[in-house]
C-alpha cells in the first residue's frame, strides 16, 4: 500500500466530487471536506482490510475493482459484491461497528479516496441531509447483504449464476455485435465466491448455459448472448 496523501490535489477534489456520501455537501462544505481526504495504492491480489480489523475508514474507489466479501474460520470466501469506480466501501464503519465483520481486497490495481470516520460522522453532525445520506447508503448496504444470503437459500446455482452475471452486465457490461460483454476478465472461482458455490460446479453450470448459446467465455471475458433467457433463468 502507498499513501498519496501529500500531492494529488485534483484527484482529491475528484474523491469529494464522485463520493456519494458527500454529495449532498454544497461547494463550499465539499472544499472544506477535501483537506480531510487521501488517496492510497493498492495493489492486485493485496488485502486493504480483513475482519476483525479496525472499523475506522470509509472508502470510494477511484481506479481499479474491489471485492467485499465474507471469510469463514476455514477460509472459505463467499463475495458479495465486485465493486468499480465510484463506489463507496466501508460505510458501516459510519453505523457504530468498532471492528470489521467482512474482508475487502483489491481485484487490480486500484487506487482509493478515503477518509476516517471520525472526520466524516463531524460534518454530518451539523449537516442533517449529509446524516440521512449515510443511513441511506448504510441501510443499502445491510439490504445488499440480506438479499445475497437469501438468495443462497432459496435459489439454486443455476439461478444465482443468471442473476450474477445480469448483474455484472448491468453494471460493467459493454455491448457489441455478439451480445453484451462484461468488460474485465473474471475467473471461474471468483464467479463461484460471488454465487456461493464451488469452482466445479459454476464451471458446470457455465459450459451448459454456453452449450445453449446463453453466452460465450474466451479467455476469462464472458459474453452475454441472450439477456431474456437469463433473466428467465434468474
Amino acid at each position: 500500500m502507498k499513501d498519496k496523501s501529500a500531492s494529488q490535489d485534483v484527484n482529491r477534489f475528484w474523491c469529494v466530487e464522485n463520493f456519494s456520501l458527500v454529495e449532498v455537501l454544497d461547494r463550499q462544505e465539499q472544499e472544506a471536506l477535501h483537506r480531510y481526504m487521501r488517496f492510497v495504492d493498492y495493489r492486485a491480489g493485496e488485502t486493504i482490510y480483513f475482519p476483525g480489523d479496525p472499523s475506522d475508514t470509509v472508502y470510494s474507489l477511484h481506479r481499479g475493482r474491489v471485492r467485499l466479501g465474507y471469510l469463514n474460520e476455514n477460509g472459505r470466501r463467499l463475495t458479495f459484491a465486485i465493486l468499480g469506480r465510484g463506489q463507496v466501501f466501508g460505510e458501516t464503519a459510519l453505523a457504530g461497528e468498532e471492528t470489521r465483520h467482512w474482508i475487502a481486497e483489491a481485484l487490480e490495481d486500484s487506487t482509493l479516496c478515503m477518509i476516517f470516520k471520525g472526520d466524516l460522522l463531524r460534518f454530518a453532525e451539523g449537516n442533517p441531509k449529509l446524516a440521512l445520506r449515510i443511513s441511506k447508503l448504510v441501510g443499502e448496504r445491510l439490504v445488499e447483504i440480506e438479499n445475497k444470503l437469501q438468495d443462497l437459500i432459496f435459489k439454486g446455482v443455476p439461478a444465482r449464476l443468471s442473476q450474477t452475471l445480469l448483474e455484472l452486465a448491468e453494471r460493467y457490461g459493454e455491448r457489441e455485435a455478439e451480445g453484451v460483454r462484461i468488460r474485465f476478465k473474471i475467473t471461474h472461482r471468483e464467479l463461484a465466491q460471488l454465487i456461493g458455490s464451488t469452482r466445479e460446479t459454476t464451471s458446470a453450470a457455465l459450459g451448459r448455459m454456453e452449450r445453449q448459446g446463453l453466452l460465450s467465455k474466451r479467455y476469462g471475458v464472458i459474453v452475454l448472448k441472450n439477456l431474456d433467457r437469463l433473466k428467465e433463468a434468474s
